[in-house]
């Protein structure tokens, strides 16, 4: 059956207005005062973000000011855009297809994708759904999809590529995305296209709107008649002061020096979490939770951190447990356990602080892969191996770029390398990082229990599948300083060639490091010549 759907180009403006026009028509067609709409867009300057990230995590909003960046957020859930008039927005507001009754977020994401796909085909770009809510072009993005409801109400919406400016999309969002040197805008615009290439001549915006729009109807039987832009004119009053309000409800940036976060990389997105204790540390203060899945209910993630507030630590995970139950969530690429992983990290920080005696600052620059659910310090206790960064030894230094350390005392690295051989730890420089994924198959195929390396947060969110891959529990110290991605010389980094020094924190590894157990024989230390005797130490990038 054919659903009446009104047809809309408004044109170029403001972010705040196309995601104020996007809140209001699905809460009043949810209400049954508006009908279906078909919107076509493009929006000056802006940063979106997902319904539940942390805008301070996403954005760099000190550049964002300078240079006019709005910032909004979107009432669904995914990852943080940067949009100018170069990308054409698309927004469908309709009642829940009776196909779709029971169908998840994930699916109704792919279908969507695949009705945009038969869109763009009018236009010969052959382009494919990639999970949880891309189209690409063999392996390039050159759109982004994203859902939202309300009731039996839909928001369906993305943008498409016609252009990019890809150097102020590297300034304008943080990590994980590429950075700006000359070789890191080269691997962004290889993980992106647009239009502009996949057509010899590209075709008029109007053009593109009519292909889009066939796609989305024949694909989802909708009924398309043109509708005014008067319509939308009791939606925009009090806009950009109410949207800015809202884009800053999930902002980390305050000083919250108490409180200990955690992450988890889960298929459909990274969860974040912000644990605050009570002072005697028996029961949780406080708990907020963000991340860039997709997630609905929308305020699924609030209320159960309302849930949390006063619990004992101890029954922490028992209660998560039981609401998550009792209140099942519609999340693409997220499940319960994913939610569960992300508190366990989050008290296991708290463990962690009080075996190793660490500020709440140092705990969170730990950061935990564990497969096996041990504790932090049960997998110091395990861990016979150390990973150190290359780019932690000074530029000067004749070893920065090969596997072991003269031990000369004139950096942290040579106190890293001492305490590993005190405990007849195998020490290595990652190189590179083809060299650190080498060297994690090796360290399986040996049997090892459990390592200790050193690495920045960025790496470890954007890697991790190397970690996964590897499926052994490590326990890793965030390097502070000039790390590679905000100089933006990743590129430099990942071959190995990268030349500015990052900083090891000496106090914290000497806390760290004491719980693995000192051997009844230390290794040798290098002899004169500089040559070390025990095993060599590499750093991750």
């Amino acid at each position: 059956m054919s659903r009446p759907v009104a047809l809309l180009d408004s044109g170029l403006r403001r972010g705040s207005e196309n995601s104020a026009i996007d809140r209001d028509w699905l809460a009043r067609h949810a209400a049954g005062e508006r009908p279906g709409l078909l919107r076509f867009y493009r929006s000056l300057p802006t940063a979106s973000i997902g319904r539940h990230q942390a805008i301070d995590r996403e954005l760099r909003l000190d550049y964002c000011r300078r240079r006019g960046i709005e910032p909004v957020r979107r009432p669904s859930g995914g990852g943080a855009l940067y949009l100018d008039e170069r990308q054409l927005g698309f927004s469908l507001i309709l009642k829940r297809p009776a196909a779709w009754q029971q169908t998840g977020l994930a699916h109704i994401l792919e279908q969507f994708c695949t009705a945009l796909a038969a869109g763009l085909a009018r236009l010969g770009i052959r382009a494919g759904f990639k999970f949880p809510n891309d189209l690409e072009i063999e392996g390039r993005k050159i759109a982004s999809a994203f859902a939202a409801g309300e009731g039996d109400s839909l928001l369906l919406h993305g943008t498409l590529l016609l252009d990019a400016d890809i150097r102020t999309m590297l300034e304008a969002l943080r990590v994980p995305t590429e950075k700006l040197s000359p070789d890191g805008l080269a691997a962004a615009r290889d993980r992106l296209v647009t239009v502009a290439e996949c057509c010899p001549q590209a075709p008029p915006l109007d053009q593109i709107r009519q292909a889009i729009a066939d796609g989305l109807s024949e694909a989802l039987g909708l009924q398309l008649r043109e509708a005014e832009e008067e319509a939308l004119k009791d939606l925009l009053s009090g806009t950009a002061a109410a949207e800015e309000a809202i884009a800053h409800e999930t902002d980390w940036s305050g000083d919250a020096r108490q409180s200990l976060e955690s992450l988890w990389k889960a298929p459909g997105g990274v969860l974040r979490a912000r644990v605050e204790f009570t002072a005697d540390a028996r029961r949780l203060k406080q708990v907020e939770f963000a991340g860039d899945a997709h997630i609905q209910p929308a305020d699924l993630l609030a209320r159960l951190a309302l849930a949390l507030r006063g619990q004992q630590v101890e029954h922490v995970r028992y209660e998560a447990g039981r609401f998550l139950r009792e209140h099942p969530a519609d999340a693409a690429g997220v499940g319960m356990h994913d939610i569960l992983q992300l508190l366990d990290l989050a008290l296991d920080k708290l463990a962690a602080r009080q075996a190793m005696d660490l500020t709440a600052v140092q705990a969170n620059s730990l950061m935990v892969y564990n497969p096996t659910a041990a504790a932090t310090p049960d997998i110091l206790r395990q861990a016979s191996v150390m990973l150190v960064p290359y780019c932690a030894k000074p530029a000067w230094c004749k070893w920065r770029h090969q596997d072991g350390c003269a031990e000369c005392g004139l950096c942290e690295v040579g106190d890293a390398y001492r305490l590993a051989r005190e405990r007849q730890m195998q020490v290595t420089t990652v190189t590179q990082y083809e060299h650190l994924v080498a060297t994690l198959a090796e360290m399986k195929e040996k049997g090892t229990q459990a390592y200790v390396g050193m690495c920045c947060s960025n790496f470890f969110i954007k890697r991790h599948r190397a970690f996964q891959e590897a499926g052994m529990p490590a326990v890793l110290m965030d390097i502070s300083g000039a790390n590679c991605y905000e100089l933006k010389q990743e590129s430099q980094a990942y071959a190995g060639t990268f030349q500015a020094e990052a900083k090891l924190d000496a106090e914290m590894l000497y806390q760290v490091i004491k719980l693995v157990p000192k051997a009844k024989t230390p290794a040798k230390s290098p002899d004169a010549s500089g040559d070390p005797q025990g095993q060599p130490m590499q750093g991750m990038i």
